[in-house]
């Protein structure tokens, strides 16, 4: 989730239940108050009353609207010592010239006349009050929504306002580059925080390039100093085979220096290329068909394949993609290899190529570690191997740079890897 839409997400729950309780707050007040004014009129009915009473010891004969009544009933003798005060209820009675039920407001109070206790009951009609405070409530409903969302645009355009200084350096980094020898230059803030942060990138990234180009200087270096020497013992190792006057021992100790050494330029020059590809070194590209590619391969690995009596199966189609030639070669010749050297005797080869990918499906004995795990760097599924255990791992570097997906699986005797673009 950006960080706009989490700002938005978070003021959303924070303001969103406030405007629900003011709403209910706000409509409850509304009719209490208007609860308030309806009890103090039919207060004032019973001052009106009781004083008419005290006058003329009888009740007066009012003029009774649809909206007014009030009735007056004798109350039981029993009951006269423990009648006092008034008491307001709602109630609902029908009216007969809107034909329909209507809410009214009661006050019960007790008046003495002529030696008697009657309770007199006034009703006043609440209908205009309920309807009022429901289209109060309404206009409530629909002010409070207009103004969440108004608040929400002025928090979105504030804080695109605010932000705007952290998404140019979010910019920035994304087209940082190790490789090139332009400083990063940040764009000043007015915000502390965010000025502190591109102060402290813009040192990073200096720190970062110097120990990069360092590094990548000491590989080269070191690679290149250690193919002269591999290359003067492996001719001197040769000179020697070629000495009639040694013996089958001696003969032997010497072929085992030579593998030796031919492994040290293997391992030297795998680890010279993985240390370019991480470094982005092979940065020019172009368009790349792989179908001619898979095939230059497979003719190169025809002795291989014709060693181990392999069949080979293709269905290929053609398929162009944007990228390092040397990349496209190392990556295709990587896969077809592994999948011929650790193929099983008379068994086959099955090479898949479509417009969303490679797959390349070769016969295998059951690695002694997991698929996980033959994936870094100098691991091996067979201890015995001559190979220096970075292939696969050149190739993950490879599809990493180029953002391809690769799955790689052993099921019931087959090895799959699948490059999808």
């Amino acid at each position: 989730m950006k960080l706009l839409h989490q700002t938005q997400r978070l003021f959303f729950r924070g303001v969103l239940p406030v405007f629900i309780a003011a709403g209910v707050v706000s409509f409850f007040t509304l009719r209490w108050v208007f609860d308030h004014e309806t009890d103090e009129k039919l207060l004032g009915v019973q001052a009106e009353i009781e004083s008419y009473v005290q006058i003329n010891d009888t009740l007066p004969t009012f003029f009774q609207t649809v909206f007014d009544r009030w009735h007056a009933e004798p109350m039981p003798y029993d009951f006269i010592e423990n009648v006092t005060g008034q008491t307001f209820s709602d109630t609902i009675l029908f009216n007969k010239f809107e034909n329909e039920m209507e809410p009214f407001r009661q006050l019960r109070f007790p008046v003495k006349m002529r030696g008697q206790v009657w309770e007199v009951s006034v009703f006043t009609s609440t209908v205009e009050h309920h309807d009022l405070v429901l289209i109060l409530a309404v206009l409530l409903a629909t002010m409070f929504g207009l103004l969440l969302l108004v608040m929400l645009w002025v928090n979105q355009v504030v804080s695109r306002q605010v932000w705007q200084p952290f998404f140019e350096t979010l910019e920035k980094m994304r087209r940082f580059r190790l490789a090139d020898h332009l400083p990063l230059k940040l764009p000043p803030s007015s915000v502390e925080e965010i000025q502190e942060l591109n102060t402290t990138l813009e040192n990073l990234a200096h720190q970062v390039r110097r120990d990069y180009h360092t590094v990548k200087k000491f590989t080269e270096n070191a690679s290149h100093e250690l193919q002269t020497p591999l290359a003067i013992i492996q001719g001197k190792v040769e000179l020697l085979l070629q000495n009639e006057t040694i013996s089958e021992t001696q003969a032997q100790q010497i072929d085992i220096i030579g593998q030796s050494t031919r492994r040290m330029v293997r391992l030297n020059q795998s680890l010279l290329l993985l240390s370019k590809i991480e470094n982005n070194q092979f940065l020019e590209q172009k368009p790349v068909d792989l179908k001619p590619l898979l095939e230059k391969r497979l003719i190169w690995l025809d002795d291989f394949l014709t060693e181990k009596k392999l069949e080979l199966q293709v269905d290929w189609v053609e398929k162009t993609l944007e990228m390092n030639l040397f990349l496209a070669e190392t990556l295709v010749t990587n896969l077809l290899t592994n999948a011929v050297k650790h193929n099983l005797q008379g068994g086959y080869l099955r090479v898949t190529l479509n417009e969303n990918c490679l797959i390349v499906e070769n016969s295998a004995a059951l690695p002694e570690a997991s698929v996980k795990d033959l994936t870094a760097r100098f691991a091996r599924g067979n201890p015995h191997s001559e190979g220096v255990g970075l292939g696969l791992a050149i190739v993950v570097e490879i599809c990493e740079q180029q953002g391809f997906g690769l799955e790689m699986s052993f099921e019931q005797g087959v090895w799959r890897v699948q490059v999808r673009f």
